[in-house]
């Protein structure tokens, strides 16, 4: 099918104007940041995101109902990047999981590689495509997502895909880019949807995820101009799925 990302809608009177753009393709994507790759984490280190993920993390995992309890505890990453995330999870979970990381860029691969590695983070990174993710069926504990579904073409597809691969009782922790003047830059560098906590929350919901709720980065932190943390619950086995707690 073919997506558009919207840009600008405005009514006037009769009228209602709107600008769309094409998404990249995958392999255009992937060129991007292959380019990218090497500076990439100077980026994270500059706008304070290991620290904001690490608090996200924590504000999230200490409420029970998000908490993961298993002993081998399996970990995906969607868009893994350097793999700033799942660093930050080890840093606040404390013991050893099992982490699987995909990516579309093989140097972003590469750098997950080499700073996972250093963490001695047990790891298994494939280059894949978040909406064909390469695993069967109730895999994962975990899914981490830092600023990966606002980069493709229908997020709530993408979103279907990380359920399919979510534990009954697992958990979703993402990262997505807000509307801002920041997050308006965003939107035009790397053609991604600018999304409100309304849509996004709306968007963990339609896919199915319970206890859906926005997690804001801290005050001051420079992370807070352009992200908003999410948390969503796929539902026990056999759980009929309710309506989605949002806050």
């Amino acid at each position: 099918p073919s997506f558009a990302i919207p840009v600008f809608s405005h009514s006037i009177g009769s009228w209602r104007v709107s600008v769309d753009r094409r998404p990249f393709a995958p392999g255009d994507l992937a060129a991007r940041y292959d380019r990218k790759s090497a500076d990439w984490q100077k980026v994270i280190d500059r706008h304070g995101f290991d620290a904001a993920y690490r608090s996200l993390i924590a504000k999230v995992t200490r409420q029970s109902r998000y908490r993961p309890h298993a002993a081998d505890l399996r970990v995906l990453d969607v868009g893994v990047g350097t793999g700033a995330l799942p660093i930050a999870f080890r840093r606040v979970h404390g013991r050893r999981f099992q982490l699987h990381g995909v990516d579309i860029s093989e140097a972003m691969l590469q750098q997950a590689r080499r700073r996972l590695d250093a963490q001695d983070i047990d790891v298994t990174l494939r280059r894949a495509d978040l909406s064909a993710l390469p695993y069967p069926d109730d895999a994962f504990d975990v899914v981490l997502a830092g600023h990966v579904i606002e980069h493709a073409p229908d997020p709530r597809l993408a979103l279907a895909e990380i359920y399919r691969v979510l534990k009954p009782g697992g958990v979703l922790i993402c990262s997505i880019t807000r509307s801002s003047v920041v997050g308006a830059y965003i939107q035009a560098i790397w053609r991604t949807h600018r999304v409100s906590p309304l849509t996004a929350r709306g968007w963990l919901a339609q896919c199915g995820l319970t206890s859906v709720r926005a997690v804001p980065y801290d005050k001051g932190a420079a992370a807070r101009r352009f992200s908003v943390g999410y948390v969503g619950r796929k539902p026990d086995a056999g759980q009929v799925h309710p309506a989605a707690a949002t806050g």
